[in-house]
Formats: structure tokens, C-alpha cells, sequence
């Protein structure tokens, strides 16, 4: 088990389920080289893996937004913030747990990563590096995964019990990401309270926290390669699922969750077969004993009004969106896709029926499970397999005579200077010795004295 407190990408799904579905993640850029004409900084040395895939799954416990869609989106291109959906004044996110497979990275560590990040915040969509977070990194292979529990912060927005957290990360010398399993994460909490601290111009009935799960809540983050049909190659599938008992609300407000979400991106490299598999949520709704309804997919919304109508809590799951895209990376072209979806979002009043403008969507939204996914394969799926190495030179046996070089071979190239150093060293000490040698046989002059 590794701690790090400068890992780059703590806090990766805060900054994921905020933004696009093809968000890419933060890996460390391929440095090029001062001269075009130069030569790579490395070059891979041995048989190399030619699988090539690109996978993210992201699964968050909660994430808390203070003011959701109340300030622009900054970008450092001019009018494109207006374009995009404005973010929320402030974001915490618990139990973070994340995945991700990308073999075109340019560091082996960050060919697999996997984390476990015990909580994530962002300021008007600023997220700086969280500490405590569990993270297992391959290249070089881990037989076996990291566990431990997750360090518990203290925040008026939510109270946990105990959160534990589990990461593995897997990688083969020869064929690379084609080995089971792949990347996993896991994140699973016994409690939790979430806004045990509200504002006293929230007027609730009961004096409580806002939202409360007494159970276990796990989430579980997973990349790996799948069969694909017909083909002896894979196909690259991400997938972010929850699993959780039930969910109790302020106001007596009881959610059983009938049938936990599952969220998958599977890219086979065609348009025509790469998919996205969505198992929305089967949430039944009770207050006091009393049924409220059902939330699924053919009834996604429910508003509960707590005080005479006007506090309100509005209840929606899913929020699914999609994208598909060509995908063209450093290493291959092909096909990707990505999803993000939510298993239940609590909006406390919301405004939408107050028609003013330039108000936050709520004055506070937390959402339990949020989810993400994506996943870019080649064209005609991922080749598990290994090139094959260079040809070996047979040794010689003493006494034997050495082979020569075809003829019409070209000359070895100069690679680098050090080809020249031995004649240029040799060069130099015979211009030196010769230079001693002729100041030793030249006549010594005497001095005339005045």
C-alpha cells in the first residue's frame, strides 16, 4: 500500500464528472525534442506489447455543490466559457474511486493508475491535489491489490464513519493491459451525513442532516479488455457501478434502492458496434411510512415540498449524457465514446419555478453516485500480443573466423559523438608528444646580461 501526497492525478473524478465525457486525463505530456531532425528522447528496447487501449471509469459516493450552475465556466480561450455550462460556486466530493488505463502514456507508472481518494474539492471549478490518497500504479506488474483505510475529513458538509478504500493495478511484460484483472478501484463507507450543518435560512422541519445513509455505500471503478465477437482480438470496456441499501432524507424521507445503476463504455474500434450500457436506478420513495412514488428510468423526477411548498426537495436519477467521437491518439486511430450519469440528485430549493435570471440551478444539489466512462479502441479491436524481438548475433567460437559484412551494406551510422572521442583522443596525444619532442631538441638560448 502506497500513500502519496503529490500524485497527479488525486483527485481525478472531481475533475472528470465535472466536465465532458472526453475529458482526457491528466498524464504527463511527451516532451519533443529542440531539433526536429533529433532523435527521439528513448526508444522502447526489447519485444514491446501491441495492445493498444485507452479506458476511464470514475465513480464518486457523494459530491456536494454549493450553488450548482452559478458561476461561468473559465477557459483561456476567448468566448468559449460562454459556450459551455457554467459550474458550481464550490464542489466536495467523498469516496472518489477511479481507474484508468491509457498505453500510450509516455511514463511506464502511468500506463495503469488506479486510486482511491478519500475526498476531492473544487472552487468555481479550480480543483487543487487532495492528500490521502491510495494509489497503485503498473508498469511494473502488482500481483496484488492495495488496501487500507481512507483518512476521514472533517467538514460541516458531511460527516462520515468509517471509509476504506481499494486500488490494483495490473500490467504484463508481454502483452500488456491483456491480463485480468486490468485496473480496479474501490471506495465503501459504513455512514455518512451529508450537510449535518445547514444554514439556519434553511427552514426544515426537523433539525437534522439533510441526507443520511446508515448502510454501507460502495462504489467500484474497472477497466479491462472483453472479447470481441467474431474476432481473436479485444475490446476495451469501462465500467462504474454502485451498490447501496438505502438513503434517508430530512422530513422523514426514506429511499430504498430496489436496483442499484451500472454504467459501461464498451469500444470495439467500429461506430457500428461500440456501445453504451446504461442500468438506470429503481429508487422507491416513502415518507413516514407513506409511499411517495417510484423513481426509474420512465419516471425520473420527484418533488417533495417540506414546508407549506415552499422548501422543496427535488429528486431526479440518471442525467445520463453521451458522446461518440473518432479517435485519433498518438499511437493509433479508431473509436471512443463516454458517458456520465448520476444515481440520485438531491436539490434543495430549486429555482427553476421562480423564472428570475442568472440564479444558481438550487441553493444546494448532492448527488449519490456519480459516474463516468470512457473507452477508445483501434480499429478492428485491441491485438493482444508481442512484437517480435530483434534478430540476436550468434556468437563466434574461438577460432573461428569472423564473418564479413554483406557487400554493398551501408557504413554504421554516427549516432551520437562518442564514435569520434578515441581518434580525436589519439590524435591529440601524438600532436602533444611530437610538440614535446621538438622544444626538448631545439638549442637552449642564454640570457645576455646588462
Amino acid at each position: 500500500m502506497r500513500r502519496s501526497l503529490s500524485v497527479p492525478l488525486a483527485g481525478l473524478l472531481l475533475a472528470l464528472v465535472a466536465a465532458p465525457a472526453f475529458a482526457q486525463p491528466p498524464t504527463t505530456p511527451v516532451p519533443g525534442p529542440h531539433d526536429p531532425n533529433q532523435p527521439p528522447a528513448s526508444a522502447p528496447n526489447g519485444p514491446q506489447p501491441l495492445a493498444h487501449a485507452v479506458g476511464d471509469a470514475g465513480t464518486g459516493l457523494s459530491v456536494v455543490r454549493l450553488g450548482p450552475q452559478g458561476v461561468p465556466t473559465n477557459t483561456i480561450l476567448p468566448g468559449l466559457g460562454e459556450q459551455l455550462p457554467k459550474q458550481s460556486v464550490t464542489e466536495f466530493g467523498l469516496g472518489l474511486a477511479s481507474a484508468q488505463v491509457n498505453t500510450e502514456a509516455f511514463l511506464s507508472t502511468e500506463r495503469v493508475v488506479t486510486q482511491a481518494n478519500p475526498f476531492g474539492f473544487a472552487v468555481a471549478g479550480r480543483s487543487p491535489q487532495s492528500p490521502g490518497t491510495l494509489v497503485q500504479t503498473a508498469i511494473p506488474d502488482n500481483p496484488r491489490p492495495a488496501n487500507g483505510g481512507l483518512p476521514i475529513p472533517e467538514t460541516p458538509l458531511a460527516k462520515l464513519r468509517l471509509l476504506n478504500g481499494s486500488v490494483h493495478a495490473r500490467w504484463d511484460e508481454k502483452v500488456g493491459p491483456c491480463v485480468s484483472p486490468l485496473a480496479t478501484a474501490k471506495t465503501s463507507l459504513a455512514g455518512l451525513e451529508v450537510l449535518s450543518a445547514l444554514p439556519a435560512e434553511v427552514p426544515l422541519p426537523v433539525k437534522t442532516s439533510l441526507i443520511t445513509i446508515p448502510d454501507t455505500f460502495e462504489a467500484s471503478s474497472v477497466v479491462k479488455l472483453v472479447d470481441l465477437p467474431g474476432s481473436r482480438n479485444k475490446a476495451v470496456e469501462s465500467t462504474s457501478t454502485m451498490r447501496a441499501v438505502s438513503v434517508e432524507l430530512a422530513g422523514g424521507i426514506r429511499i430504498d434502492v430496489a436496483s442499484p445503476p451500472t454504467l459501461t463504455a464498451t469500444a470495439t474500434g467500429d461506430e457500428a458496434t461500440s456501445k453504451i450500457t446504461y442500468t438506470a436506478p429503481v429508487l422507491k420513495v416513502s415518507q413516514n411510512g407513506k409511499e411517495l412514488g417510484t423513481l426509474d428510468a420512465a419516471h425520473p423526477t420527484l418533488d417533495i415540498p417540506l414546508l407549506l411548498d415552499l422548501v422543496v426537495i427535488k429528486l431526479q436519477i440518471a442525467g445520463l449524457n453521451e458522446k461518440k467521437a473518432a479517435f485519433t491518439g498518438t499511437g493509433f486511430s479508431g473509436f471512443q465514446l463516454g458517458a456520465t450519469a448520476r444515481m440520485l440528485d438531491v436539490q434543495v430549493l430549486p429555482t427553476d419555478k421562480l423564472k428570475l435570471p442568472n440564479l444558481p440551478a438550487a441553493l444546494a444539489q448532492i448527488s449519490l453516485g456519480e459516474q463516468i466512462v470512457r473507452a477508445a479502441a483501434p480499429q478492428g479491436g485491441v491485438i493482444c500480443g508481442t512484437s517480435q524481438p530483434p534478430q540476436t548475433t550468434v556468437p563466434q567460437q574461438p577460432g573461428a573466423p569472423v564473418a564479413a559484412p554483406p557487400k554493398g551494406a551501408p557504413p554504421l551510422a554516427y549516432t551520437n559523438a562518442a564514435y569520434e572521442s578515441i581518434p580525436l583522443f589519439w590524435t591529440g596525444t601524438a600532436l602533444l608528444l611530437a610538440g614535446v619532442v621538438i622544444f626538448a631538441a631545439l638549442p637552449a638560448r642564454r640570457r645576455s646580461r646588462g
